[in-house]
This record gives structure tokens, sequence and C-alpha cells, in this order.
């Protein structure tokens, strides 16, 4: 199991640099997507939460605020993605929360 949670993040850290790059790293995705898919053939499945609303009653990530912690928070960086297996989280995501 830890084997796949690992390949899991590597590809997610993958993405993040392809993106980053825009154009120039776009053939990639399509390579990376073809991971994603395989790993779901095994019922690995991962989601990056970035952009999305925080409260502290959320049980898939583990955050750390920057800046105030108070009124609408949302999830502004993604270090480790929420891991799922066969339906069950097994890595809560590591994330970084700003107020936006």
């Amino acid at each position: 199991m830890q084997p796949l949670i690992d390949i899991a993040n590597q590809v997610h850290a993958l993405e993040k640099k392809v993106q980053k790059e825009g154009h120039s790293g776009s053939g990639y995705l399509r390579h990376i997507q073809r991971i994603r898919q395989s790993l779901a053939e095994l019922g690995t499945t991962f989601h990056s939460p970035e952009g999305e609303r925080y409260t502290e009653t959320r049980t898939d990530v583990e955050a750390s605020v920057a800046g105030e912690s108070m009124g609408n928070l949302t999830i502004t960086q993604v270090i480790k993605p929420i891991v799922s297996q066969h339906g069950q989280i097994v890595q809560a995501g590591i994330v970084i929360v700003e107020r936006v």
C-alpha cells in the first residue's frame, strides 16, 4: 500500500511542476494522466484540494494557517494530496490555508 501512496505523491509533485511550466510541459500531462488512470485501476486515487474552502471540521487535510486564522479560509497550497484506496482515505492532505 505505501508504494502506491508514494507514487501518488510523486505524480502530484510532477503535475504541479508541469502546470508551473505552462505549455512547455503540456506533453507530459498526457503521460501523467495515464499514470493516474493506472493507479485508479489499482484502487488508488488522489485529489489536490487547492482552492477549496477550509474549515476546522475537515478531517481529510492537516492544515498550517498562514496569516490570520479568522474568517473565510481557503486552501492556497497543497504539499501532499489526499490519497484514497478503494474509497477510504489512507493519507490526509497536507495543506497551507490563508484568508483570501
